[in-house]
């Protein structure tokens, strides 16, 4: 009755992630170039990406995805924050951003 798991608080989310894979432009303070990333999921309030570069939490981090022809993904631009960031097993970082500022491209 009380039992409780992991898997029961990542179902608590309000909106669901959805996984998709595009180019992810991402710009953080003290970079003036966009770097590039791959998207992996994205929900209303998010997204996880995959890139080269450790980015601590609390990092600010613009972002724009750019979907090219897949539809199922839209084209937008944002603003946020890092909040998770781990190495995966393909020598590469997957970085969670909580996002605040959302609009089309």
């Amino acid at each position: 009755m009380g039992q409780s798991s992991s898997r029961d608080k990542q179902d608590q989310r309000l909106f669901p992630r959805l996984q998709a894979r595009c180019a992810v432009l991402y710009q953080t303070p003290g970079n003036k170039r966009w770097l590039v990333a791959h998207l992996v999921d994205f929900a209303a309030a998010g997204l996880r990406m995959e890139c080269d570069e450790m980015l601590l939490p609390g990092t600010p981090i613009a972002i724009q995805l750019r979907p090219g022809s897949d539809r199922t993904i839209p084209a937008m631009q944002g603003r946020g924050e890092v909040v998770r960031c781990a190495p995966n097993s393909t020598l590469r970082y997957e970085v969670a951003c909580k996002l605040r500022k959302v609009k089309p491209l």
